[in-house]
């Protein structure tokens, strides 16, 4: 067990960098239908570089003692800062899915600890107000350009022994499909190269001796059954359900999704 709570408090500043390409590929195309449509053209960050206090990054930090594979909730207000460093239409209220953010504790050795995180947010680009003679009742009076990446992965890696942050690193996983857009009321769901914030201040070792571990795998399942419960399901390729299913005579339960399950990209 450890206690992380006045670890950072003789942090130095940390120099954030903040990389957001434009959109390189999407199903409809709907980021090049229109030129009406800017707000989804020259996606850059809102600050390339922005100044961190070094307690600023107690958001991502337990707030009581905690062993080795433990996960604790974070607080989104305090979360969003960071996020508005891409865009100031930073929230974490996600109009559908599973809001929220989460942090473990990967792995520990008497000089350093390394925290996993996973946070679900979104951005609203732009609005438009709609005209008066097509507004409706208990409806939304604007129209939102909204966009919903999939998830962000991060890390923040501490040096227990002087109090500094070692690497911070927050991102879009960078797979196809990563984020879905809805552009006042048309949606689509398209490829973001990068979307990251990053700090590496000081060299890091190749070789750590951690006293306890966990895999990367390991701490992302236990984020991610933080927010889908249907997580804890053993899922398998049609091909291995169907060989278990004549080996163990039971029925095979298919889905099929357009998209991951385990993520908010569609």
């Amino acid at each position: 067990m450890i206690d992380l709570n006045n670890i950072l408090k003789n942090s130095p500043t940390l120099y954030v960098q903040a990389h957001w390409d434009p959109i390189a590929d999407s199903t409809y195309n709907l980021h090049k239908n229109s030129p009406e449509n800017t707000e989804l053209f020259d996606l850059s960050p809102n600050e390339p570089v922005r100044e961190y206090k070094g307690d600023a990054f107690n958001v991502f930090l337990p707030s009581s003692t905690v062993a080795v594979g433990d996960v604790w909730e974070l607080d989104m207000d305090s979360v969003i800062p960071f996020l508005s460093q891409f865009h100031t239409g930073a929230t974490g209220k996600l109009r559908h899915g599973q809001k929220g953010a989460f942090a473990c504790l990967r792995a520990l050795s008497p000089d350093y600890a390394d925290i996993s995180f996973r946070i679900h947010a979104e951005f609203t680009l732009a609005t438009r107000p709609i005209p008066e003679s097509e507004r409706r009742k208990d409806v939304d009076p604007v129209k939102r350009a909204r966009f919903i990446p999939s998830q962000y992965a991060g890390r923040l890696l501490i040096n227990l022994k002087t109090g500094d942050i070692c690497d911070f690193s927050l991102a879009l996983p960078p797979r196809n499909s990563n984020v879905d857009i809805n552009d006042f009321g048309y949606a689509d769901m398209v490829f973001v190269p990068r979307m990251e914030l990053l700090a590496r201040p000081t060299t890091i070792p190749d070789d750590i001796k951690w006293k306890d571990a966990i895999t990367p795998e390991a701490a992302r399942k236990a984020l991610e059954l933080k927010f889908y419960k249907f997580a804890e399901i053993d899922w398998l390729p049609f091909e291995d359900a169907v060989k278990e299913s004549e080996a163990t005579q039971r029925p095979i339960h298919a889905v099929l999704t357009w998209g991951p399950l385990l993520d908010e990209s569609c």
